[in-house]
């Protein structure tokens, strides 16, 4: 264990070297998930501990005494570093005991006795403050509670209950100034991300209704009123306390501006979580005819994103900017020119972000954003967004773990503003939904004639078998991909035209080629999505999509994040519900669609 501690003290040495310390920071924050204080002290043993590793290694230091000397003064540090290289076993309790030591034997008899009774005197304010803080924070939480009644439908409204309101805001207002002082700092000098700042809203808050303006109270000054009860306030106005099991209520839905939108797979997933799109951005033609084909009332915009003035958004409430920016500069069968590639749009995302302002960001990318050789990109992307006033986090999901016979591994780059950091969480995987090729594509591939479909089916059924990675037309299979087909007796490159047929089946060595309608379905499509163009550019659109069920699941986590509600998982992404579903639009309602119960039906029968 201290090998490896000391190991990642020079590799972070190493990185300090080459990029300054804040975007070391922030890029190993997202790539290794590093806390705050982890950082800090391998960021700091170059100063205070190099020159003692073999001290450290001989003695078996563990993270938390390194920890400990890195944050101790020099004297501290000397003596401790002195009884290991005699063979001492030194742990966190006694660094302590030695930094109190030294600095009381700097003390005179006089000065250690002021010391002690000012110990005392701390220790039983510190008891009365307790106390009090307490019983601030009951009152406060009754006085948010109270508000979420008077908010939801129905609610009192009478001049009786803003007087009892107002009262409430009033002696609380004068407690928290007993409690922290009456100065406050003015928000301009604070950062987000300081709790100095959710207390200054709070405090704000408090004053506005103490002051009557109850008017001007919605939810997120709610919850930022939440901060003073010491709690997360989680409950939100106008839902139950029980965790959303479906759609919210339309007033409460987010609202989301989409760049890139594709064929719409992002778009699907972040409406089943709730969300409703201002604007969808896209530039292919035939993309944007597969949106409105399938969704007539989106606000479909055919544009290039580098063209496109998004502070026209900023005054439409915008709760979530999200996108599949292009993968090629990034991908591993690419030419991986990262930033220095034309169709490069990252920056472009920064850009929309910095400009309409959201609560959060999400941008889906390939793995191979996260390769050592984008590692500096990575790191400018993390500042751009900090600068912009947002905490982003980096994640891997993969859609077989969300019902799709797909092995197709994704890159999520997640941001709050830093008001609200911390709050994200990634959805919870389903592997109860875990499904493969044969049982997705059961009636699709026998449609034909194919006089060995059943066969084949319950080869992929056995072998429990997943689909690589579906991307867009690669024309003929490169060939790694044409030993893959042969070995797998699966065939992805070129899309076949339509599924086999008795005569081609027997042919001997005959592998058979998914057709689009297959690829769509193993992207997690629905079979009634419409997809228009030529036969290569709809392979293209399919390929390039998001997987629905994970826009989904990653849609609904963000939810979570920004409204403070708890995601009943296991009812949302139940088995019943997760047949490759994807409902007409929000308005609809209804037992499914008939294609999807003839489809249930067909997989039945290939089962008997």
């Amino acid at each position: 264990m201290t090998d490896r501690v000391l190991a990642m003290a020079v590799e972070i040495e190493k990185l300090t070297d080459v990029v300054p310390a804040g975007e070391a920071k922030a890029l190993l924050k997202a790539r290794c998930n590093l806390a705050e204080v982890e950082l800090s002290t391998y960021m700091g043993f170059a100063k205070t501990l190099k020159g003692f590793e073999q001290v450290l290694r001989k003695s078996r230091a563990s993270f938390p005494v390194i920890k400990s000397l890195v944050a101790a003064d020099q004297e501290t540090r000397q003596e401790v570093l002195e009884r290991m290289a005699i063979g001492a076993r030194i742990d966190t309790k006694d660094v302590a005991q030695i930094k109190k030591r030294l600095a009381d034997a700097k003390l005179t008899p006089t000065e250690a006795l002021t010391a002690a009774n000012r110990k005392a005197v701390a220790a039983a304010a510190r008891r009365q403050a307790k106390a009090a803080v307490a019983s601030f924070e009951v009152r406060a939480a009754s006085l948010v509670e109270d508000m979420r009644r008077h908010f939801r439908p129905g609610g009192m409204k009478s001049p009786v209950v803003h007087a009892s309101l107002r009262h409430q805001a009033e002696v609380l207002e004068a407690d928290c100034n007993i409690l922290f002082g009456q100065e406050q700092r003015d928000l301009a000098s604070l950062r987000p991300a300081m709790p100095a700042y959710r207390m200054a809203i709070a405090r704000k808050v408090l004053a506005d209704i103490a002051s009557g303006r109850l008017d001007e109270i919605g939810p997120m000054e709610l919850r930022a009123l939440s901060t003073l009860t010491g709690q997360s306030g989680v409950s939100s106005l106008g839902l139950s306390r029980k965790p959303l099991a479906g759609l919210p209520p339309r007033r409460y839905r987010p609202r989301v501006v989409e760049l890139c939108a594709g064929a719409g797979g992002l778009a699907v997933g972040l409406e089943l979580a709730g969300f409703e799109h201002v604007a969808l951005i896209e530039m292919n033609k035939n993309a944007v005819a597969t949106l409105r084909a399938n969704r007539p009332e989106w606000n479909v915009v055919q544009a290039d994103v580098r063209k496109v003035d998004f502070s026209q958004y900023r005054d439409r409430r915008i709760d979530l900017v999200a996108g599949g920016l292009p993968c090629t500069p990034f991908s591993t069968v690419g030419q991986k020119k990262g930033r220095r590639d034309e169709n490069d749009l990252m920056m472009e995302g920064v850009r929309a972000v910095r400009e309409m302002a959201p609560k959060a960001f999400l941008f889906e990318n390939v793995e191979g954003l996260l390769h050592s050789r984008h590692a500096d990109y990575v790191a400018l992307l993390l500042r751009d967004f900090s600068k912009a006033g947002y905490s982003t986090e980096i994640h891997r999901i993969n859609a077989k773990d969300y019902g799709v016979a797909q092995n197709r591994s994704r890159v999520m780059l997640v941001g709050l503003r830093k008001e609200l950091a911390g709050s994200f969480r990634m959805p919870r995987k389903f592997p109860e939904l875990n499904t493969n090729v044969g049982a997705a594509l059961a009636d699709l591939m026998g449609e034909n004639g194919w006089a060995d479909a059943a066969a084949w089916l319950r080869s992929m059924k056995d072998r429990d078998y997943l689909a690589d990675t579906i991307r867009g037309y690669q024309g003929s299979p490169r060939n790694g991909e044409a030993i893959r087909a042969d070995r797998k007796r699966l065939r992805y490159a070129p899309p076949a035209k339509a599924a086999p047929t008795k005569g081609e089946g027997s042919r001997e060595g005959f592998v058979p080629g998914l057709t689009n309608r297959m690829r769509a379905r193993l992207q997690g499509f629905p079979d009634t999505w419409k997809f228009v163009g030529g036969h290569g550019p709809v392979a293209d659109q399919i390929g390039n999509a998001v997987v629905p069920s994970v826009a989904q699941a990653i849609g609904l986590a963000i939810l979570s994040a920004l409204k403070g509600w708890e995601i009943d998982w296991q009812a949302i992404f139940s088995k019943q519900n997760r047949t490759f579903l994807v409902p007409p639009p929000l308005s609809g309602n209804g037992d499914g669609p008939e294609w999807l119960r003839q489809r249930q039906k067909n997989i039945e029968n290939v089962d008997q």
